[in-house]
């Protein structure tokens, strides 16, 4: 049986997934009500599975919609008559809700500062997973970021690829070093993201898309770069500013890709 613990577990990871829990039952079934069968997307048509919903024919068509369910982002209710939809000879009927269990969309912020602390907590409790990466070890203190999901205390060219990078991602670059902020940029505009920031001055943005066109990179990429980072609210204070770029991922995460 999928304990509430292991579900958790799920979620801290931000594995993509979906529960599938026996709601009601009439007649003969395998499982009762409450019975829970996680399954994971493996690449197959049916996935992989924790727990069980009975098994056979009724296990294999629920794990079928599931993986259907994940793809979609949709969670829905399935009845099943035993006998007549699958052939089992039990006679009874299952209804069966299946919730995707998505993966939050990833928040990787460069820059521990003040910026960048405020950030990592306010990303968080908007639903983002959130990795933060500085090399200034004093400020990677789980007790000044503990709404980061990950930590991260060097971001070189290998590190960089070792991150999640993706159509659901989501990057803020707010180093304490306007070179490292480049070098960081340059390194993001050939990923995949879904929205990437520059926090800095106008004059700064100007400075780095220019730098960013000489030196070869995609034009189309570089238009992808939001700086400076945030909504327009004439923001001063880094809680402002955080609440800028948040409102900003929003509007992002809302947005179909």
């Amino acid at each position: 049986m999928v304990s509430f613990e292991r579900l958790s577990e799920i979620t801290h990871l931000n594995l993509p997934a979906a529960l599938c829990i026996v709601i009601e039952t009439k007649g003969s079934t395998p499982r009762k009500p409450g019975s829970k069968m996680v399954v994971f997307p493996d690449g197959s048509v049916h996935g992989k599975i924790e727990g069980t919903i009975g098994g056979g024919a009724v296990e294999h068509q629920i794990r079928t919609e599931a993986i259907q369910v994940i793809a979609l982002e949709k969670s829905k209710v399935v009845t099943l008559s035993l006998t007549h939809d699958l052939g089992m000879c039990c006679g009874g009927e299952m209804t069966v809700f299946i919730e995707t269990l998505l993966p939050k969309p990833h928040c990787i912020i460069f820059g521990a500062g003040h910026i960048g602390e405020v950030l990592s907590r306010l990303a968080a409790q908007a639903g983002f997973f959130v990795t933060v990466a500085d090399a200034r070890k004093d400020l990677m203190q789980l007790e000044r970021l503990p709404y980061a999901h990950q930590l991260l205390t060097n971001y070189t060219r290998n590190e960089l690829d070792q991150l999640p990078f993706g159509p659901n991602t989501f990057i803020i670059v707010a180093t304490h070093d306007h070179q490292k902020d480049q070098e960081l940029v340059e390194a993001i505009l050939v990923k995949s993201f879904r929205y990437a920031a520059l926090v800095g001055s106008k004059r700064k943005a100007k400075m780095t898309i220019t730098r960013c066109l000489n030196k070869g990179l995609d034009p189309q990429q570089v238009a992808k770069l939001h700086c400076p980072a945030g909504v327009a609210i004439d923001a001063e204070t880094p809680e402002e500013i955080a609440f800028s770029i948040v409102a900003q991922m929003i509007q992002y995460r809302r947005k179909k890709p």
